[in-house]
């Protein structure tokens, strides 16, 4: 490695050509390095770009290399909409052999995104520059959902596809179980109370509250068993146990005692609460059977 100054360097220029081919040649202004001179070969293994290529494609397919590990569907797509990069995940999220969606324009690709939100979005990023995002129903798979997002990137359309499918369905689900929650509180004849894996109470509904004529802040944290009536605790603590521990669901006949010093005879129902990590609790549903008695 040798160091020489710019106007050496135009004088002598064959001689430091010579030179670099064993070791780089650092050129100086007034003592300080401004240019390298070194062997093609080297330049490309360390980063610069073939004959003819364009500065920006190596780190281009550095960026399109590393989209193919990650989850999502990714596609780039020209200034005409043509499809010059799809990974792997693109192709399974949108049902399309390996390969098939690279080359033609993206209606072409996928006909079935023509005059679609997507399409109309993924337009308005190419023009526009800004970008865009939606849920929608997958136009690919029935019953799935994909979030999309349309965002420039250099000179490139990106289309970022997200499976949420999983995330919906929760998101039903717990509508669902609001729902049933509210319809249990206008009904008044069923009630209802979730426990902890302790066994102790962590929410109760209205009727709950009336059938015991306690309020919910004198219930929340009290263990369920000790609010049956002392003949049927054994046999009750039992079958709450064996649902917490991963059992089946347990209906059963049982009595608890309320605040006004009565026992009220119920039926209810003990089912697991199933969550991310495993059991949560579980979920008590009862009627009051004192009217039929």
């Amino acid at each position: 490695m040798g160091y020489v100054s710019a106007a050496e360097f135009v004088r002598k220029f064959a001689r430091f050509r010579d030179e670099a081919h064993d070791s780089p040649v650092f050129i100086t202004h007034h003592g300080r390095e401004t240019h390298v001179l070194c062997p093609i070969d080297l330049w490309n293994r360390i980063g610069g770009s073939e004959p003819g290529e364009n500065p920006n494609q190596r780190n281009e397919s550095a960026n399109f290399a590393l989209a193919d590990w990650i989850d999502d569907g990714i596609i780039a797509c020209d200034e005409n909409m043509r499809v010059v990069y799809a990974n792997r995940n693109a192709h399974a999220l949108t049902k399309s052999q390996p390969g098939t969606l690279i080359g033609p324009s993206l209606i072409e690709a996928l006909p079935c995104i023509s005059g679609s939100l997507l399409e109309v979005q993924a337009r308005q990023t190419l023009v526009h520059g800004h970008p865009n995002m939606a849920d929608i129903p997958s136009p690919f798979v029935e019953n799935a959902w994909l979030r999309f997002q349309t965002f420039p990137l250099e000179d490139r359309l990106a289309i970022r596809l997200h499976d949420i499918t999983q995330e919906v369905e929760r998101h039903f689900k717990a509508n669902v179980k609001e729902a049933m929650i509210e319809a249990l509180n206008k009904h008044g004849g069923v009630a209802y109370a979730r426990v902890s894996v302790r066994g102790t109470i962590d929410r109760v509904d209205a009727p709950f509250c009336e059938m015991l004529d306690l309020p919910e802040e004198r219930l929340i944290g009290v263990a369920l068993t000790d609010l049956v009536d002392l003949p049927d605790k054994v046999t009750f603590r039992e079958a709450l146990e064996g649902v917490l521990r991963g059992g089946e669901p347990v209906r059963l006949h049982t009595h608890f005692l309320t605040n006004r010093g009565k026992t009220i005879p119920l039926c209810m129902a003990l089912v697991k609460l199933e969550g991310v990590y495993g059991s949560e609790g579980a979920i008590a549903v009862l009627t009051d059977e004192s009217d039929s008695a």
